[in-house]
């Protein structure tokens, strides 16, 4: 070890040493201004906490069927400012306006608008446990419906939680209600068009396949005619004579087995036109309620204006119109009674005690000594600035600066009595 490195090691070996002694003797002088600032403080934060106290509150909001395919779509939905306009609006703390008709509005808007306390306050649980998944491997997760939406929320008090519970589940009900109906007026405005062209081309072949079925009846009259010894049955059994099935029937059977096809060939044209002449009552009703009003953003004022809608368009329904308005009907009162089962099965439960962060014992200890370290550092770079100001061989004395001189001289006295030159 050279001497330059031998000096270096001593010089740090007595850095540490000093550095301890000179925080000691800052501590010493200055204990009896800081401690009384930081215990300040302390009692300070631990009342302000103990006066606003903030508990945690749970419950499980109960959703049957609700798959997580579905809960996934509906997430992205929840804090959509509309759809939180609409769910205050029917609690009624919010005016026909969208202003804020109560206190609690600003709150449950502030609360209802954040992904964040939806990504951290709701949890889907799925009724299918993990002990299942090693039992069943082939089931899957997705398609298993929930036990409910678990909510965890912080709130000041009982009635405060069970406020914003109740804000909470009319919301999730609201947007689900919401959710099925316009997912399902868009689902047939997207799929009537692509089923029509679908449903015209299978037209098309049972048409072709019409014409050939009657061509081979035609010839197998004629046939027939020509021999009337074959007009009997060879055998109990008719099968079908297509595919070459009929082929080693006799002439008879297979003219009956020709007409049983041609009968069934009809008959999904009939389906099918049918199906064309549904669609076709869909795209009328859907042109007469395209006019959707932008501010229907509850699950209840859309089935509202639904259901007006249908009365006026399905007013003299008759063949497919009825059961278009059946159908829309059926999906409307789905959506009403999934969304009506969406409740809590018990009260919330609320913690006896506040949470560690309001809990004025473990806030004023923190404080304590947070606001001891701040004061302590905000003092001792007021120490260095003012040494810096003053001559070299000129000392510098907490009690005559002009910081702490508006302090009555005993008291400075006894705040600085140990104070120390440096």
């Amino acid at each position: 070890m050279t001497a330059s490195e031998r000096r270096l090691r001593a010089d740090e070996d007595t850095s540490l040493p000093d550095l301890g002694r000179a925080l000691l003797r800052f501590y010493l002088d200055f204990a009896a201004l800081l401690l009384p600032l930081a215990l300040i403080a302390a009692l300070a934060a631990a009342i302000y906490v103990h006066m606003k106290p903030i508990y945690e509150a749970k419950g499980l909001l109960f959703t049957p069927k609700l798959t997580l395919d579905e809960w996934r779509h509906l997430s992205p939905l929840l804090p959509d400012p509309r759809l939180v306009t609409a769910t205050l609006q029917t609690l009624g703390v919010v005016a026909g306006d969208g202003s804020d008709a109560m206190p609690a509005a600003n709150r449950l808007r502030r609360i209802l608008e954040s992904q964040a306390f939806w990504d951290r306050s709701l949890q889907y649980r799925s009724a299918l446990r993990r002990d299942d998944l090693r039992d069943a491997p082939a089931s899957d997760p997705r398609m298993s419906t929930t036990l409910g939406i678990e909510v965890s929320i912080r709130s000041p008090s009982r009635e405060d939680a069970a406020q914003t519970m109740n804000a909470i589940a009319l919301h999730v009900r609201q947007t689900l209600f919401w959710s099925m109906l316009d997912t399902f007026l868009d689902d047939k405005q997207a799929t009537s068009a692509s089923r029509k062209a679908e449903l015209k081309v299978t037209l098309t072949k049972l048409a072709f396949s019409m014409a050939q079925t009657e061509t081979r009846i035609t010839g197998m009259r004629r046939l027939l005619e020509a021999y009337p010894d074959l007009r009997g049955v060879g055998g109990s059994t008719i099968v079908s004579p297509e595919n070459g099935g009929g082929r080693y029937l006799s002439p008879a059977a297979q003219l009956v087995a020709l007409e049983s096809t041609l009968l069934d060939q009809q008959t999904q044209v009939q389906t099918a036109q049918r199906e064309l002449e549904i669609l076709g009552s869909y795209e009328r009703f859907l042109s007469h309620a395209a006019a959707r009003p932008d501010d229907i953003r509850s699950g209840s004022r859309l089935a509202d204006w639904l259901d007006g809608k249908r009365g006026e368009f399905f007013t003299a329904a008759t063949g497919p119109e009825i059961q278009t308005d059946q159908e829309i009907a059926f999906a409307i009162a789905e959506a009403r009674a999934r969304a009506d089962r969406i409740v809590f099965n018990a009260a919330p439960a609320i913690g006896l005690r506040p949470i560690a962060t309001r809990s004025p014992l473990p806030v004023a200890v923190t404080a304590f000594f947070a606001s001891l370290i701040l004061f302590s550092l905000l003092l001792a770079i007021y120490r260095v600035v003012r040494r810096l100001d003053r001559p070299a061989n000129e000392p510098w004395f907490a009690s005559r600066d002009p910081l702490f001189a508006w302090l009555p001289s005993r008291l400075r006295g006894g705040l600085f009595r140990y104070e120390r030159r440096y």
